[in-house]
Order: C-alpha cells, then sequence, then structure tokens
C-alpha cells in the first residue's frame, strides 16, 4: 500500500465536519485494532503495539505478531496488523521473507536465471487461491492480504491468517526444494598433459647419426 501520507496535508484543510468524521474513522480503527489483537492473543499469538515506534509513513496503527509455531526452516518470522491512512474499511495483513543467504549464493552460482523465475511463477500460482498478493525486492519476498472489516468476523479473520501462513511455508518449503534438487556446479575438467611416453609416439623415431648420413650419400 502507499508509504506517503497526502491524507495529513488534507487534514490542515478540512472543514470541522471533515475533521469531526475523521475523528470517528479513527476511534473506530482503535476500536477494530484492539479487538483483533485481543483476539490474537486469545489464540495464544504474541502480539506487540508498534503503534508509537513506527516510522513508516501512512501507516496508523501496527501490531507485530509472533507465530505459536515456527516455520519450517526454524524461524518464527513475524507477520504485522496494519491500519493504514489510505484504506478506511480495512486492514493490511503482511510479512516478508528473505531468501537464505546460503540458498541465494548456491542458485546465484547456478547461473540458472531460468530456473530461478520458474519458481517464482510457481510460488505466485501456489498462493493466489489463497488471495496473498506477492511483491519481489530480492532477496526479499514481500506477502501481503488485504482484509475488510465490514462483517469480519473471528473465523474469517482466523482464515485469513491462516492463509498468509500457509503461503509463507509454502515458499519457505519451494526454495529449500529448489536448493536441494539442484546439483551442484561442477567445474569444467582440465585436459590432462601428455606424459612424455604418449607424447613420443607422436614425434615420430629419431634419425641417428648413420641414417642421417646415408640419406644424404644418397
Amino acid at each position: 500500500m502507499s508509504t506517503s501520507s497526502p491524507n495529513e496535508s488534507q487534514k490542515d484543510f478540512a472543514s470541522p465536519e471533515e475533521k469531526e468524521g475523521q475523528t470517528q474513522l479513527m476511534s473506530l480503527k482503535q476500536s477494530k485494532f484492539a479487538e483483533i489483537i485481543s483476539w490474537l492473543q486469545s489464540w495464544g499469538y504474541k502480539v506487540v503495539d508498534k503503534t508509537n515506534s513506527v516510522n513508516i509513513a501512512g501507516i496508523e496503527l501496527q501490531a507485530e505478531v509472533i507465530p505459536r509455531i515456527p516455520y519450517s526452516s526454524g524461524l518464527s518470522t513475524p507477520f504485522y496488523l496494519e491500519f493504514q491512512d489510505d484504506l478506511s474499511d480495512g486492514f493490511i495483513l503482511r510479512t516478508t521473507f528473505e531468501l537464505d543467504k546460503n540458498i541465494e549464493i548456491h542458485l546465484n552460482t547456478q547461473s540458472r536465471a531460468r530456473e530461478i523465475e520458474l519458481t517464482y511463477i510457481e510460488i505466485s500460482q501456489m498462493i493466489l487461491p489463497m488471495k496473498v498478493s506477492i511483491i519481489r525486492d530480492h532477496p526479499f519476498i514481500k506477502l501481503y492480504k488485504v482484509v475488510f472489516t465490514n462483517g469480519l468476523d473471528k473465523q474469517y479473520f482466523l482464515d485469513c491468517v491462516t492463509d498468509l501462513m500457509n503461503s509463507m511455508s509454502l515458499i519457505i518449503g519451494k526454495w529449500d526444494e529448489k536448493y536441494y534438487s539442484v546439483p551442484p556446479k561442477e567445474t569444467p575438467k582440465e585436459t590432462p598433459k601428455e606424459t612424455p611416453k604418449e607424447t613420443k609416439g607422436k614425434q615420430g623415431k629419431k634419425i641417428d647419426d648413420l641414417e642421417l648420413e646415408e640419406i644424404l650419400n644418397g
């Protein structure tokens, strides 16, 4: 979503009625934000309110959520719950996956751009049914899902969280599969040098002095 906050300048010129509407909207967002955090905590997630420390323009409310169970890689990569100023009737669930350095180095040394591109296509196809969007920012993969607040209930929200986390698991698994399926790149083999024994026959028979004298004398 946006990383700028054009609404800030608009608020300066807003009429009293518009300011009142903005205040009510913010109050509704804060109420929904607190309710969603309480849901997550009741399900066993560790939630940290980052609203007062977030320094990204356009983000009004933000919470960091730690998964209950680490991903297959052993990492507990957090995801974020964000209310933004350009989205009045919804919020964002997002997370970022950084390609493991060992996998990144291994794939780069293979110089197989086509296979890497095909992997990204496969990843996009896998997470498409989950309605999770992907942004490629190598070596980062950014995932996000837009959730609307109208009619939002616990079950649907839990499904959205599960979709985001399953997408992350699929991506980690796909890159692990790619890493282990690509054989190590072989270094070019040097042509063995010929030994004197091997080159002796190619040089021809050495002519001794007697044979040379017979040739010269006819």
